[in-house]
């Protein structure tokens, strides 16, 4: 069986060395499941075609296809995709390709599964919202034809509400061989101190695009209140984009220049590190559809304080592996005074949310490739 995936979203999310990149994780425990993996990542015209091994595959690779863009949306040529695959696995979403690729899929007989963790506009900005739920009305239509595969059960309802019959949902998980396995060893108090701070400093940690849907001023609001309760809280915060400016300005405004830290990147081998020195972890995303940050937090015993959406709802047993709040003044007191088991929240980790089990429920429904019209319902 020859598996490939293709991501032919362009932009800075999954770059090299400083996230998990969801299609190297689920190639790599696709890998000893299957002959062949070939993995077709989009990148911008002006970058090289090439092709690498992944690490600790047998048989696995990347390429990296030049492509032109509409925004975010990489326009893949087809001609550089294998037509003799068995099956595609389609980081679809609202991508523009999603048609075309279905079509071809089709002309060369090769099981065809969109992979799906967005099914409406999540951004701030109107005009966004109204060309991305357009693209998505328009791949609704391939939807309904396919069995589609999603990253949590909340789009699995939207989908199933507009028709699509044929929905397995497929978790995105974490790549085990990249995290540290022997974190319990380290001691925090090194850590802190190896990062600038003191024994005694309580750190609060924010990692995440500096955009509106992600609530960066929130957070900036969220850890004043915080210090005013324990001076000895700091904010850490980990991320770059267009409200950088207006954070600096909300933290002067709010005088809380002394406690807060802002780091644009860190990169994966080192990120561990600030999980198992934090005293928790804050998502505000509203709309988190998932949550990669929060799912490496509870893999590190870190406690998480998340405001409720589809991802985090879904991750998070709620008091038992991290926190769910929908008000500032819940989060607030939870960062201060809420009480997680470590070894629960890690362990749910490893027990549901690692690639293997998206790989094996993709497995498992090619034993029935031939049989698409008799698979029904969510599973």
């Amino acid at each position: 069986m020859r598996i490939g995936l293709l991501i032919t979203s362009i932009g800075d999310f999954g770059k090299k060395g400083f996230y998990n990149a969801q299609e190297i994780g689920l190639a790599k425990a696709l890998d000893s499941l299957v002959d062949e993996v070939k993995v077709y990542k989009l990148v911008s015209a002006d970058m090289e075609n090439s092709i690498e091994a992944i690490e600790g595959c047998r048989n696995s690779k990347i390429q990296y296809i030049p492509a032109n863009k509409i925004g975010a949306n990489g326009m893949p040529s087809m001609k550089m995709l294998d037509s003799s695959l068995d099956i595609l696995v389609f980081f679809s979403d609202t991508q523009l390709a999603v048609p075309s690729v279905y079509r071809w899929a089709v002309r060369n007989k090769i099981y065809f599964f969109p992979y799906i963790g967005v099914a409406e506009s999540h951004s701030t900005n109107r005009a966004k919202q109204i060309v991305m739920d357009f693209l998505f009305r328009r791949n609704i239509k391939v939807y309904r034809e396919c069995r589609c595969l999603v990253k949590s059960p909340a789009v699995g309802m939207q989908l199933k509400q507009q028709g699509v019959e044929r929905v397995t949902i497929a978790p995105v998980g974490l790549d085990v061989s990249i995290l540290h396995e022997d974190y319990e060893k380290c001691d925090p108090v090194m850590l802190k101190r190896k990062h600038g701070y003191q024994q005694n400093d309580k750190i609060l940690l924010f990692i995440g695009r500096l955009t509106e849907e992600k609530q960066p001023i929130k957070m900036i609001q969220i850890y004043a209140d915080i210090a005013k309760k324990d001076a000895r809280y700091k904010l850490l915060m980990v991320g770059m984009g267009e409200l950088k400016d207006e954070i600096i300005q909300c933290i002067d405004e709010l005088g809380v220049s002394r406690g807060i830290r802002l780091i644009d990147r860190i990169s994966n081998c080192d990120i561990w590190e600030l999980y198992r020195f934090a005293d928790a972890f804050v998502n505000l995303n509203q709309q988190e559809i998932f949550g990669m940050a929060i799912l490496e937090a509870m893999y590190y015993g870190c406690k998480v304080v998340a405001w409720k959406a589809p991802g985090p709802d879904f991750i998070i047993k709620d008091g038992i592996s991290g926190f769910l709040v929908d008000s500032d003044d819940r989060a607030v007191d939870l960062v201060l005074n809420g009480e997680i088991d470590s070894v629960s929240a890690h362990k749910r980790v490893m027990d549901c949310f690692t690639w293997d089990n998206a790989a094996n429920k993709i497995v498992t429904l090619t034993d029935g490739a031939n049989e698409r019209s008799t698979i029904s319902g969510t599973e």
